[in-house]
């Protein structure tokens, strides 16, 4: 990985670092030529939904989150997280027809149970933003802490400049850049997740309709993979930045295991501060276009 800084760039410098990006919503100009600070530019939420393949409740949580991403499109990003050794492990002894023998854990999941005191599935993170006097928040609490951040100013963007999936060798590649629009204050670093979505596996599901509450062919959404940079990403900015700050990270022929299906992958990037865990700003750019 290869980080790029560069302090109060001129414009012109900004443009021509992001053109040719499929999206870029980046500090824009007025019809006179003077900047406009990040205008138009506002925050995406990042909706962390900690759950389990043997969490008989957590596929209700899933499809609220699921409805909440149909309302706010693109601005709403959804990353399924399995975690605890009850529902995410495989069960022990195995089962004869093989169910429930996936193990959804991963090294992130199991430190993010730790690190965010999560007692119970289902259960999620809003941007890791404290509502209602908590950091997590169950389901039926999704929809009123996510409203209260869709909409807000955004004091960084963050877009992929590239992205690059290579088949031969099984490997992505990726350019991340993130600007700062207004001055930010306190330590930050940047994570990016890999994951997989339309993940076909079993699920214990106690939905009174179903006939069946272990489902062999659960759609399981948004599934947290692994991570690119680590489970904590690596520094964005130290101390604080000022507006016009901008940093490119590189990311070269990270391996994809042969089992996750390059076509329903995704990488999602996203700055957090360290001190509150709050998620400042996210992105996701899938493998194909």
């Amino acid at each position: 990985m290869t980080v790029r800084r560069s302090t109060a760039l001129p414009l012109l410098l900004v443009i021509a670092l992001v053109s040719g990006c499929d999206y870029v919503s980046s500090p824009i100009v007025d019809g006179g030529g003077d900047p406009i600070t990040g205008e138009g530019v506002t925050r995406k939420v990042l909706l962390e939904d900690f759950t389990g393949h043997r969490c008989n409740n957590c596929p209700g949580a899933a499809a609220i989150g699921l409805q909440l991403q149909d309302l706010y499109g693109e601005d709403l990003i959804m990353v399924g997280i399995h975690m605890t050794s009850t529902f995410a492990a495989p069960v022990s002894p195995p089962n004869a027809d093989g169910s429930y023998s996936t193990d959804f854990r991963t090294e992130a999941g199991d430190a993010y149970e730790s690190a965010l005191d999560v007692a119970f599935l289902p259960n999620g993170a809003v941007s890791r933003r404290v509502y209602n006097n908590s950091l997590l928040q169950g389901e039926a609490a999704w929809g009123s802490a996510v409203a209260d951040i869709i909409g807000e100013p955004a004091d960084m963007d963050i877009w992929f400049s590239e992205l690059t999936y290579n088949s031969a060798a099984n490997t992505v590649s990726a350019e991340v850049k993130v600007a700062v629009l207004n001055p930010v204050d306190g330590d930050h670093n940047l994570t990016i997740y890999l994951i997989e979505d339309h993940v076909v596996d079993w699920q214990y599901d106690s939905d009174p309709s179903l006939p069946d509450p272990d489902v062999q062919d659960y759609d399981h959404r948004h599934v947290l993979r692994t991570t690119v940079n680590g489970t904590w990403g690596v520094p964005l900015i130290t101390g604080s930045a000022a507006a016009g700050d901008t940093l490119t990270l590189t990311y070269a022929d990270f391996p994809v295991n042969a089992a996750w299906d390059p076509a329903h992958c995704a990488l999602v990037a996203y700055a957090y501060n360290t001190a509150s865990y709050e998620v400042m700003q996210a992105e996701e750019r899938t493998f194909q276009p």
